[in-house]
């Protein structure tokens, strides 16, 4: 047998083959092969026989046989005996008999591996029993292989087959963990098996028509035919499972924008935050082989500029090629707060970057009893399962001070237990960086955890760290500002040195003050805010002196449009986009159009407003989570409790609106023509939020009565909506059902006018909300529900018209354009579930959007208070019924169903003949002799462990559950 070194020899099967290379795939494919084994595994089945296989196989009969789980080897048979005969022609006709190894070789390696595990042994002892089935009998066609090349081309194919098949299998017994995924991803492989039995078919067919030339023609079409639809099921139905699994965890794009915005505001000053990657303790995290620590802390002040050392981080983990990077950015709004929102965040990513775990997290999609991720309990399972499989990773979690302190204290211990099992598996394997501000609770949690066997590594960052940064972004605002003011030598210095002493390691300190500054009108205005008494002391003092300059700055009515505007910003129920902000400035309440040319503004809300907000895509926000505090704090004309009335007001008037009337008042082309005018640009927010603004206005009554501007004003624009807004949905029993809690919690406003009708809205909200989970997702006002529904159908199709029509004249469309400028037509296709984050999203598409409202409107749902299911339903009752089980026990009727009283004693006619132990049934009898023989064909699919009797392996698996 050749060795390793030796070159092997094709130049016989080349002639053979008519001389023009037809032995490559040969070659390309063993090539390919050896090039994915270990240094071990090669070395291995180099040298591996026939005899020696069979050798090992008649010692695991034996070790079955002694510890009583036979399983029946003789399935065997019938695979071994074809590929002998196999492997003797191929070493005749084709001259490269040392590559007849890599066929022993890797059998034998599975054989032994799956003999550990019951499950996967049977599983492979019948793959192999069906591939023996397609193995033609090679001896009897012997004597045709050197006359005709066409059946040594088959035989090439045949190798290149099964080396396929064992490339694939020999990945499903690789790594320490692989019996926790053997069943689902043995099961993803089954269509790509069930084409490689039938290629072998196709081959075994070819041999024993003694292949002809006319056969070996349609033999090759056939072959190529079905290489391609093979190929074309297998990524089909990958793609199909791969969807449906990230539809499930649901995670949406968030995270990846969050990225691309950090990564966009660096792209000015590309060294910025690039420092932190020299740190002792960073660089060791990333580069070291094994750290001398896999868990890090990296805490600053407020300010600090930590996020965007993160993303700095993130990129740097990002470029190491051995390892995997998945980052989540906590945020102040929405589920980037929550550890289940974190979670999801980093199992979309690490889907996306791992496929392999994708069959494996198909089977718990399918199992867990959730239409979409929800339960932290599935989710912390599914990131253990990919955190103890991939060989080398990365996670970055940024802003985890943002989460509340019961979610973060989840966050933590999942990871920290993650890193310890890493680290007794094998050093170095997962490295976690968490990054927040210096709280006593994420210390004691990293410090004090009873799990945890990793000392963290801690890194504060004090106000000298980014002092670089702040000093090269200052520089550039500074020379800026002396240009466009005619600042001395001296000026420059002493405003540098100034803002860089000021800031104490706050960039945003930085990007708040220096902007600020460049906006100064006049060399006067300058240098009086530069005065030293004046020059602003820590973010508050920064955030209000802006307020103060954009208010100075304005005039009156521009101050009021900015003022407006940062309240919104404040108060809004979900970010607003700048097309929803600009067609709510032009709302004419008492004409109800959209005056968009005479109110829209002409400059951007980042002209206004300045270094105080930011945009991710369309959706507006402000800077940082600091801001809202510090600006409700610092100026006394942003008042919380007046812009939320007025936002009720706004919202309520605009429901009145001509386009959410009935059918009948409203026909089709002039229900067109107000879409192009913009009337249907705000209406995802109102429909979504207006109960949430009315409810957060009665909330803060007393505050607003007692301290609120313009108050007058305010609850005049309240009493007006409300009263149009009744009077607009008069189909709704407003007053049939007054609650006295309503009433009491509106007793603030009782001296006012409109105090009956607040209360009979509040009791109209309290009473469809009790409703349960389905009021909690749906349009309460029938009518509104409606209309909602035909205005959204009229702009799917209008986009779609105008669309077609610009491709087709290949000319642009003025309408298209105006359609644009109020809507967002790429994602058009709504869910209709107001609470569904794709309510005011959307989809590229009404097929994507409809496979994801099937997921709400599945006809099973779980009517537990709370549960986060209730979002979605469930396909079948045994869905639902495993839901139950799972998360609301106290709800199952099982325990009722166990009856009190004393059984009978039936008569034991069924004795065994090895124990004398005697059943009552036959069933019982036989389930107890397999314990005697040894079988246990019930498998745990966590460890592998196997039962003779399935009841006693489910029990074994609720043990895994409930750790």
């Amino acid at each position: 047998m050749a060795t390793s070194n030796e070159v092997p020899s094709f130049s016989r099967a080349s002639t053979l083959l008519n001389g023009k290379g037809s032995a490559d795939p040969f070659k390309t494919a063993l090539t390919k092969f050896r090039s994915r084994l270990s240094g071990q595994q090669l070395q291995e089945f180099e040298y591996a026989t026939y005899e020696s296989l069979c050798h090992d196989v008649i010692r695991i009969q034996h070790e079955q046989e002694n510890g009583k789980m036979m399983m029946n080897l003789s399935r065997l048979q019938g695979c071994l005996e074809g590929l002998e005969q196999f492997g003797k022609v191929i070493e005749v006709f084709l001259n490269v008999s040392w590559t007849v190894a890599f066929i022993w070789g890797p059998i034998k390696f599975l054989l032994l591996t799956a003999s550990t595990f019951a499950d996967s042994f049977d599983t492979l002892l019948d793959a192999y029993e069906q591939i023996g089935e397609c193995l033609p009998m090679l001896s009897e066609y012997e004597g045709l292989f050197s006359q005709n090349p066409h059946m040594l081309h088959a035989l090439e194919l045949m190798y290149v087959d099964i080396l396929e098949f064992h490339q694939h299998a020999m990945r499903f017994f690789t790594g320490k963990v692989w019996k926790r995924f053997f069943r689902s991803v043995w099961k993803d492989f089954g269509t790509k098996f069930n084409g490689i039995l039938k290629s072998l078919s196709r081959h075994k067919q070819l041999i024993e028509t003694r292949a002809q030339l006319i056969h070996f023609r349609q033999y090759q079409e056939d072959i190529e035919s079905m290489k391609m639809k093979l190929d074309d099921m297998v990524t089909e139905e990958r793609n199909k499972k791969t969807k449906s699994v990230k539809e499930w965890i649901g995670a949406g794009s968030q995270t990846k924008l969050d990225h691309e915005k950090f990564c966009a505001v660096r792209s000015e000053y590309p060294t910025t935050g690039r420092w932190i990657l020299k740190n002792e303790y960073i660089n060791n995290w990333i580069e070291a082989d094994v750290p001398a620590t896999p868990l890090v802390w990296m805490n600053g002040i407020p300010g600090a500029g930590k996020t965007i050392l993160a993303s700095v981080i993130v990129e740097a983990c990002k470029q190491r090629q051995s390892h995997l990077t998945s980052y989540f950015y906590c945020n102040y709004d929405g589920s980037g707060k929550s550890a289940i929102g974190v979670y999801k965040g980093i199992l979309d990513q690490l889907l996306d970057q791992y496929p392999d775990l994708m069959p494996h997290c198909h089977t718990r999609q399918a199992s867990s009893g959730e239409p979409v991720l929800s339960s932290p309990n599935t989710a912390r399972k599914l990131l253990e399962d990919f955190c103890l499989t991939i060989p080398k990773q990365y996670i970055i979690i940024d802003g985890l001070d943002e989460c509340e302190q019961s979610e973060r204290k989840q966050i933590l211990e999942l990871f920290v237990q993650l890193v310890t099992q890493s680290e007794a598996d094998e050093p170095g394997k997962l490295r976690v960086l968490f990054v927040s501000q210096d709280y006593v609770d994420i210390k004691r949690a990293l410090h004090n955890s009873m799990n945890a066997k990793v000392t963290p590594r801690t890194i504060s960052l004090s106000s000298m760290d980014n002092e670089r940064d702040i000093r090269v972004y200052v520089n550039d605002l500074t020379t800026q500002i002396a240009q466009k003011h005619g600042l001395d030598g001296d000026q420059v210095d002493y405003l540098r040195d100034l803002t860089i002493s000021r800031a104490q390691g706050m960039f945003l300190y930085a990007k708040l003050v220096m902007p600020n500054l460049l906006k100064q009108p006049t060399r006067e205005q300058l240098l009086d805010e530069i005065q030293l008494t004046r020059f602003p002391n820590g973010l508050e003092e920064a955030y209000e002196r802006i307020v103060s300059q954009i208010k100075k700055s304005s005039s009156r009515e521009e101050w009021t449009v900015a003022k407006k505007l940062l309240g919104w910003m404040v108060c809004a129920k979900r970010p607003l986009t700048w097309k929803e902000m600009q067609v709510a400035l032009s709302i004419d309440f008492e004409s109800q159009t959209i005056e968009y040319d005479d109110r829209r503004l002409r400059v951007h809300i980042q002209d206004i407003c300045g270094s105080l907000v930011q945009l991710t895509g369309d959706r507006v926000h402000l800077v940082h989570s600091t801001a809202k505090m510090y600006i409700t704090r610092c100026t006394k004309d942003i008042d919380e409790p007046s812009v939320e009335c007025e936002l009720a007001a706004l919202c309520l008037q605009y429901l009145t609106f001509q386009c959410f009337g009935d059918e009948k008042d409203m026909d089709k082309a002039t229900l067109r023509s107000i879409a192009l005018q913009g009337h249907l640009a705000f209406q995802d927010y109102a429909v979504a939020k207006w109960f949430h603004h009315v409810n957060a206005f009665i909330h803060t009554g007393k505050v607003m009565l007692n301290q609120g501007s313009d108050v007058l004003a305010r609850l005049d624009e309240i009493s007006i909506a409300l009263d149009d807004f009744i009077m607009k949905y008069e189909d709704e029993e407003w007053f049939g059902d007054i609650l006295p809690q309503c009433v009491e919690k509106c007793k603030v406003f009782e001296d006012q006018a409109f105090s009956d009708n607040l209360v009979a809205v509040a009791s109209h909200i309290f009473r469809f909300q009790e409703k349960g989970f389905e009021a909690r997702h749906v349009v309460s006002i029938k009518s509104l529900s409606k209309a909602l529904d035909r205005n959204r159908r009229l702009l799917e199709e209008l986009g779609s018209k105008l669309e077609k029509d610009e491709h087709d004249r290949k000319v642009e469309n003025p309408e298209l354009k105006i359609l644009c400028q109020f809507y967002d037509i790429g994602k058009r296709f709504k869910c209709p579930k107001i609470t569904c984050l794709y309510f005011s999203e959307g989809f590229k598409d009404s097929k994507s959007r409809n496979r994801h409202v099937n997921i709400h409107d599945r006809p099973f749902q779980c009517t537990a208070p709370d549960c986060l299911a209730t979002e979605c339903g469930f396909s079948n009752d045994k869905d639902l019924e495993k839901h139950i089980r799972a998360f609301h026990p106290e709800l199952s009727d099982l325990a009722n169903r166990f009856n009190s009283a004393t059984p009978s004693t039936a008569k034991r006619n069924w004795p065994c003949t090895m124990c004398g132990k005697s059943f009552t049934r036959n069933f019982h009898l036989q389930s107890h002799l397999k314990s005697h023989r040894g079988e246990r064909p019930h498998a745990c699919p966590e460890c592998g462990r196997a039962f003779t009797r399935k009841h006693d392996c489910q029990r074994h698996q609720k043990l895994h559950d409930r750790r």
